[in-house]
């Protein structure tokens, strides 16, 4: 089985002290991007026959090094580094109130210049194209090569993921509203927040009225997180509900792509994806509220250290952890 996905992965500068960005402070630095961390945070669960890449550019710089480093052995990748570019940075700095200020330095990073030809090589009998939001909000390269993928999955019938991950640094509600809907018309599954959704449809809806107003454009699994109350799926059959947990939260950083990873490596791992629609739909259903509580499981666990995948559990550890959450609720 064949995941791929592509975008841009960068440097993430994690400060060691609490309040707003010093010049000269202390800073551990961590390799994120929201592809990346999907695809480390999928084969962190030990599935096996599952393939992942990772397709991007780079610069010829020391952040390129970093994340070429940290990815080696995490996933397979295919990101050249172009001399005379550079990579994308990020800082992430912690406020006393538990808040957290990111800043970016990304225009006109390498893999802001990505094209379709960079990752049609990798679609060949793929099993499965993973979206984000954040890769066609980089440049009119990258929105362009997120059309041609869509339209090369649409051809050869091949599912696509999307995980919105509304950035609101990259572009404006209004403008990403309409890209959006063409991914989410193209896509098998969709994870929003209902946040995100408020931000960019403002409908004043609740999460089961975006699921179901979503669901009806892509007739398939529509996934409304609702940070630590947990999540919701509706597949067009029943509207499925599974809360969160709690945890000690060290970092939020990244929990959404673990999310992601938990719920499809949940299906990925007893079924090829493309046959997931043709189940009968009470076990399909069962299916859906066993890889929510997963992906809850693995969403929670990924906040309890810095760093954008480090606290990523296996499927081992998950079941554990559900087995002894079952006992406790149990007395």
């Amino acid at each position: 089985m064949k995941v791929v996905t592509f975008g841009e992965t960068m440097v993430l500068y994690n400060a060691d002290y609490t309040g707003p960005y010093i010049d000269g402070g202390s800073y551990s630095k961590y390799c994120a991007g929201a592809e990346s961390n999907f695809l480390i945070c999928l084969n962190k669960l030990g599935l096996k026959d599952v393939e992942t890449i990772w397709v991007s550019r780079l610069g010829n710089d020391e952040a390129a090094d970093l994340i070429l480093r940290d990815l080696h052995g995490k996933t397979h990748f295919s990101a050249p580094k172009y001399p005379g570019e550079k990579t994308g940075i990020c800082y992430l700095n912690h406020l006393d109130d538990g808040t957290h200020i990111k800043t970016y330095d990304r225009k006109g990073s390498a893999a802001s210049k990505l094209e379709y030809q960079d990752v049609l090589p990798y679609l060949e009998e793929c099993d499965l194209i993973h979206v984000t939001g954040i890769t066609p909000a980089l440049s009119d390269s990258c929105s362009e090569t997120v059309l041609e993928v869509l339209n090369y999955a649409g051809q050869f019938d091949i599912p696509i993921s999307f995980d919105v991950n509304f950035r609101n640094q990259l572009w404006e509600p209004y403008l990403a509203k309409p890209f959006f809907e063409r991914i989410i018309r193209a896509s098998k599954v969709l994870k929003i927040g209902h946040d995100e959704a408020e931000i960019v449809w403002g409908k004043r809806w609740t999460a089961i009225e975006y699921a179901r107003h979503f669901q009806n454009l892509n007739n398939g699994i529509v996934i409304i997180t609702i940070g630590s109350a947990g999540a919701v799926a509706f597949d067009g059959y029943s509207v499925k509900s599974q809360p969160g947990y709690t945890v000690n939260v060290v970092e939020p950083v990244g929990a959404g792509d673990a999310f992601m990873a938990g719920f499809l490596g949940s299906i990925l791992r007893d079924i090829q994806f493309s046959d997931f629609f043709n189940l009968e739909p009470l076990y399909r259903n069962h299916i859906i509220n066993y890889a929510l509580r997963i992906a809850n499981v693995c969403g929670a666990f990924t906040c309890t250290k810095k760093g954008d995948t480090a606290g990523m559990p296996s499927m081992e550890q998950v079941e554990e952890y559900l087995d002894r959450t079952r006992v406790t609720e149990g007395k």
